[in-house]
């Protein structure tokens, strides 16, 4: 079979840091991937440059690490870089701390948005004195909320929509149902404004987009000490083409595609451009 772990073993020394998803590469729903246990023990008994990376941006890193505990997967919470943790970088280069933002739903206890220094609003009465919307996931008010964002960026287009998580839905349920991700959301608040004359791109920080890499490659440097890493030396584990390997390749990240996820073999074949993963595995070991 062909693994992960019998690649790495061979090809260790050209690889400065290592990048996993979670769900689908590590962990199935609340099921430990084979190996997932043993190969993160060995990385950090070596001190060897890791993180989990996911576009999980309504929970916070210790609530993640809570959730995948009950997997069996046990990993700090340090260990965790959410897509919601790139709005600390975004608003500090745009020059957005301490403005207020409307947010939609939730981003985690505590709230990255405050955590990234923003102000957070969530009375529909406020949203006009608002400098951008955030759009969260969970359980809100879906109605009074698009609604109100959608009349928001009519009327100030140029305000920053902001979206931490970019996936249109995500697996749900026991029957193959799935949910509607914060990316779905802002992709139909859009669509309705270019219907009405506005054009409007939302900020997407979570992958395959380069906001939550580039973040993370920075996390690396400061954590590990590392002076130089050049993304040719830093490998993406994955289970999806459309998120792990696009956004590994887009930015000349080594890309590992796993066959333990929501990628076929055959589809991992059809492959083509920045969706094709320079290795494809079967297991983690």
């Amino acid at each position: 079979m062909n693994t992960f772990y019998s690649w790495w073993e061979k090809n260790r020394k050209n690889i400065q840091a290592l990048l996993f998803d979670i769900d689908g590469t590590l962990v199935s729903g609340l099921n430990l991937l084979a190996g997932a246990d043993r190969l993160l023990a060995e990385l950090r008994a070596q001190n060897f440059p890791f993180f989990l990376l996911t576009n999980d941006g309504n929970h916070s890193t210790l609530e993640k690490s809570g959730l995948m505990a009950k997997a069996g997967l046990h990993v700090a919470p340090d260990e965790i870089v959410s897509c919601s943790m790139a709005l600390d970088e975004f608003t500090e280069v745009n020059n957005l701390k301490g403005r207020m933002f409307f947010v939609m739903g939730d981003l985690g206890k505590p709230c990255y948005a405050e955590w990234a220094g923003l102000e957070v609003c969530r009375d529909l009465e406020q949203i006009y004195e608002c400098d951008g919307i955030l759009i969260g996931e969970g359980l809100y008010n879906w109605y009074d909320n698009i609604q109100a964002a959608f009349n928001f960026l009519l009327r100030y287009p140029d305000r920053p929509l902001i979206v931490p998580n970019p996936d249109g839905f995500w697996p749900k349920g026991k029957n193959g149902e799935f949910g509607i991700g914060a990316g779905g959301k802002a992709r139909f608040i859009c669509s309705l404004l270019a219907e009405a004359g506005k054009n409007v791109s939302p900020v997407y920080l979570g992958k395959p987009y380069s906001h939550i890499y580039l973040y993370t490659l920075h996390l690396l440097k400061k954590r590990f000490g590392i002076q130089e890493l050049p993304e040719k030396d830093v490998m993406m584990l994955g289970d999806s083409l459309h998120s792990d390997i696009l956004g590994a390749n887009m930015l000349g990240i080594k890309s590992g595609l796993m066959l333990t996820g929501i990628t076929t073999a055959e589809q991992a074949d059809e492959a083509s451009g920045n969706y094709r993963p320079d290795f494809v595995f079967n297991a983690l070991i």
